[in-house]
């Protein structure tokens, strides 16, 4: 993990892990899970304690999104539509009896086992605060991938991905960037905080599917002046079942994603269960004569893979399309665009020892577009010239741009950079 990567996580975990509050030019601090979920000390927090969980700066914590915004390319177009509730394009909704069709990618986080901690520990507000941390952090990761928080249910948030002035591929995109980077998170920034203060890690499950147009409608339901604005489409009741049966931290998307973005099968697996000590698939979410439907677990860890900058401190990749800059895995990009990758590293900008530096550019085309046009597979880039290389964009798919950066026979990094096209 990158020194920046992990200065963001750190920065995460001292907002939202630890009590600070500044009185009278005095900061007093202590662990906010410590405090939180003290197994020895059961007695009920006063109202001075309870007071502190909003401790952290709103302003602090929306600095920590923009610097991570930055790190994967996001602009935070629609940060000032970050609410609850209606989805900000559908509110002319409210009201009415009207019905509109837009697709939308549904995502459902569940806390795993968030209940043990009021058996362990019979105290409510104790429970609250540990569960309001985890969906905050839950939150923050959906808003800086443009997501919109459409309800918190118990353990549980329920979003949605797109708008109407985003396309369907990058609304599916951002939905798997928010699950991959907030599981990411977990596992290597939160979870050894945990760890360090003696307690079990956090497990959450995601469920993500994608309805087009033509499968989803919005509408109000309800009685006034209970109503809400919500969609009426199974692919939206699919996330909450897909989020039912993933392991935990793990991601479970339906099909309609792995079809729509013609997903590699690097990516993807089966779930398997034991019955009676021999593995057995469980493919199907839904498995009935009218209809079958697959699910898959979306192996994040693979998927980050592709964000060269995300380990390694020495050496960067950037790229141009069409001259404009293009974070990985960040959107899905016409064809016919061009492409223009650099490799910036310690031999480039100090020219020290460069004689023997060697890069080496290959690129590998994934999908059913380069395999019916015969582009599929493992080849040297079109062009190349030291650390910067030209190709562009052709088959619909993920795709790879790889560079091997080589000081005589020694491999000093192997950096890969995931590119989406439509």
């Amino acid at each position: 993990m990158s020194r920046q990567l992990n200065g963001i996580f750190n920065n995460f975990n001292e907002s939202l892990l630890s009590i600070a509050k500044t009185r009278n030019k005095n900061k007093f601090e202590s662990s906010y899970l410590s405090e939180s979920l003290r197994l020895d000390q059961l007695s009920a927090m006063d109202s001075t304690s309870v007071g502190l969980e909003q401790y952290s700066s709103d302003i602090f914590i929306e600095d920590l999104k923009e610097q991570f915004r930055k790190l994967v390319g996001k602009d935070g177009r629609y940060k000032d539509r970050e609410t609850i509730g209606t989805h900000p394009d559908f509110q002319h909704l409210e009201g009415t009896t009207d019905i509109e069709k837009h697709y939308i990618v549904s995502m459902f986080v569940d806390i795993k086992n968030s209940s043990s901690i009021y058996l362990k520990t019979e105290d409510l507000v104790r429970t609250k605060v540990f569960k309001n941390t985890v969906l905050r952090i839950i939150t923050i990761f959906m808003q800086i991938f443009d997501g919109h928080i459409h309800r918190l249910q118990g353990d549980a948030v329920f979003g949605y991905f797109g708008w109407k002035d985003k396309c369907e591929e990058d609304a599916i995109i951002d939905s798997l960037n928010a699950a991959s980077f907030l599981l990411m998170y977990i596992e290597k920034g939160l979870n050894p905080e945990l760890e360090s203060i003696g307690y079990p890690p956090l497990k959450i499950r995601v469920g993500i599917d994608f309805g087009s147009s033509n499968e989803v409608i919005w509408s109000e339901y309800g009685l006034s002046p209970a109503t809400e604005v919500t969609t009426t489409s199974l692919h939206t009741d699919l996330a909450a079942k897909l989020q039912n049966r993933a392991p935990s931290n793990t991601i479970m998307i339906g099909d309609n994603i792995k079809e729509f973005l013609d997903l590699p099968d690097e990516f993807l697996t089966i779930k398997i269960y034991k019955n009676n000590n021999e593995p057995v698939k469980d493919e199907y979410i839904l498995n009935k004569p009218e209809k079958r439907y697959k699910m898959w677990i979306f192996k994040h860890q693979h998927y980050l893979k592709y964000f060269p900058n995300l380990d390694n401190d020495n050496f960067t990749m950037s790229c141009l399309a069409n001259g404009k800059p293009y974070y990985p895995n960040s959107s899905a990009l016409e064809k016919g665009m061009s492409l223009e990758y650099q490799v910036t590293d310690p031999f480039v900008r100090s020219h020290r020892g460069t004689s023997n530096i060697k890069f080496v550019w290959s690129k590998e085309n994934r999908g059913k577009e380069a395999r019916g046009g015969g582009g599929e597979g493992k080849l040297s880039a079109n062009r190349s010239n030291h650390n910067k290389a030209d190709e562009g964009t052709l088959y619909r798919g993920h795709h790879i741009m790889k560079c091997k950066i080589l000081q005589g026979k020694r491999v000093q990094a192997t950096l890969k950079f995931g590119i989406f096209i439509k």
